[in-house]
């Protein structure tokens, strides 16, 4: 599931709500720290599946720089990371990733998914994958499935009362 980050900011009759501009699209983020007190900057930790662990820092409505970030295990050039939904029986779209060459049209893929106890697996980091995998012309599938918590426990429980669980 791609992290979605958003500014609220108080207009009067309410709040008004807008995506943070700056981190990577299809990466795990989420914020570490701010101290909206003094001013609108904030730290971010951020990785994906092309990118590895980085802490950035920015301000609302400015670019992020990169602070610190670990170091790469393979060339991620000819790579990419694109977002897909499938359908479920239910109607239900259920969001999965594919890492890989995006113009190859066949080939090997490993799949993986996980989806237990209302736990998402987020986009992530992995040197292993990266050489072992991606570097020899492979795709890496991650599927989120329902029983994870990227749109909430309704979502889980909803495909679980399909199956006659209660």
């Amino acid at each position: 599931m791609q992290s979605r980050l958003e500014v609220l900011t108080p207009d009067g009759t309410g709040w008004r709500r807008e995506p943070l501009a700056g981190p990577p699209k299809l990466d795990h983020c989420e914020i570490v720290g701010t101290e909206p007190d003094h001013s609108d900057a904030y730290l971010l930790a951020s990785e994906g599946f092309l990118r590895p662990a980085a802490l950035l820092h920015g301000h609302i409505g400015d670019a992020v720089e990169t602070l610190k970030r670990e170091p790469e295990f393979f060339d991620v050039g000819g790579h990419a990371v694109r977002q897909f939904f499938a359908t479920s029986d239910d109607g239900t779209r259920v969001p999965y990733f594919v890492v890989g060459d995006p113009s190859a049209t066949a080939g090997p893929s490993l799949l993986t998914g996980y989806g237990g106890y209302e736990v998402s697996q987020t986009p992530y980091y992995s040197g292993v994958v990266g050489r072992g995998w991606l570097a020899r012309g492979g795709s890496y599938v991650v599927a989120n499935i329902r029983g994870g918590g990227e749109y909430g426990p309704r979502w889980h429980r909803a495909a679980m009362r399909s199956r006659g669980v209660k």
